[in-house]
């Protein structure tokens, strides 16, 4: 087997020490071991290139949310299989998945455990693995990715500090043939159940059932805000008056504030150049090891 590992340097706490040495005392000398490290944005995708170039059979993604959604972007419809090491700080797919921040147990599932489909979101010419969020949710991470402070600690404090000023946007939602006018507090579509730090808006959320799951959550006053973060760390969204949820294939949301739509992206804030974009699911379009 070909081993190729793509490892981010500088991700989470950047405490993990991934070497060629290491990796080949871990694998059988039969294996041949590849090692690769990211210099900047989007080599990731750049070194898969050479891992299919190189005929690798599996391409392992060391790093946090950001890499490992550029490494499996550039897999997806392709025969390679996909493993990972977390070695970020939210690791929401990661966690969906089971796989440990311990390296050497992360390994143990890459050597011996079964190789399974899983479905991809699609948000324009982007892939997501994890979740996609609008609104504030959007909001939130780009604070976030201003902060020094890649933690939990960090994540709250971005989350306070957007809370403070933020208010809901008007969107409209095209769902099959039903069409959602509101001013929305979150949107948030969802491909896992599990979006960062141990956090889930989706619980029910499954990786391999050709489906995306949506949380609506409309205007909420002071108080609602309040109660929305205590059922979120409780769990229970469900509870909340204010929030739909809908399972879907595709749906198109549209800003009716003629300002360009921004979005996270599995914890990475983006921005278009569009007032309307496309969300859909692509089933079983990569081949995950966990």
């Amino acid at each position: 087997m070909k081993y190729f590992f793509i490892v981010n340097p500088n991700s989470g706490n950047a405490k993990h020490e991934i070497s060629i040495e290491f990796l080949q005392s871990k694998f059988s000398p039969k294996d041949e071991i590849i090692l690769k490290e990211t210099a900047y944005q989007f080599h990731a995708k750049e070194l898969v290139q050479e891992a299919i170039v190189q005929n690798a059979d599996v391409v392992v993604a060391c790093g946090g949310d950001g890499t490992i959604n550029e490494v499996a972007s550039a897999l997806v419809h392709t025969a390679i299989h996909f493993g990972i090491i977390p070695a970020g700080s939210g690791n929401g797919l990661a966690a969906n998945l089971g796989i440990p921040k311990d390296i050497n147990k992360a390994i143990e599932i890459i050597k011996n455990s079964a190789v399974r489909k899983m479905d991809v979101g699609r948000v324009e010419d982007k892939y997501f693995f994890s979740n996609l969020g609008f609104g504030i949710d959007a909001d939130i991470i780009h604070s976030y990715e201003q902060n020094q402070k890649r933690t939990i600690t960090g994540y709250v404090d971005a989350s306070v500090k957007t809370l403070m000023n933020y208010k809901s946007k008007l969107f409209r939602l095209y769902i099959d043939d039903v069409i959602i006018e509101k001013n929305f507090y979150y949107l948030f579509c969802s491909n896992s159940n599990i979006a960062g730090y141990g956090i889930s808006f989706t619980p029910n959320a499954d990786l391999s059932d050709g489906l995306l799951d949506l949380l609506m959550i409309e205007d909420l006053d002071v108080f609602e805000q309040f109660y929305f973060s205590v059922l979120v760390l409780a769990k229970k969204i469900d509870l909340m008056n204010k929030a739909r949820y809908k399972q879907v294939k595709k749906f198109t949301i549209e800003s009716l504030e003629d300002t360009e739509i921004s979005y996270q992206l599995d914890g990475e804030f983006q921005t278009t150049n569009s007032l309307k974009v496309k969300v859909e699911v692509l089933p079983n379009a990569l081949n995950i090891i966990y």
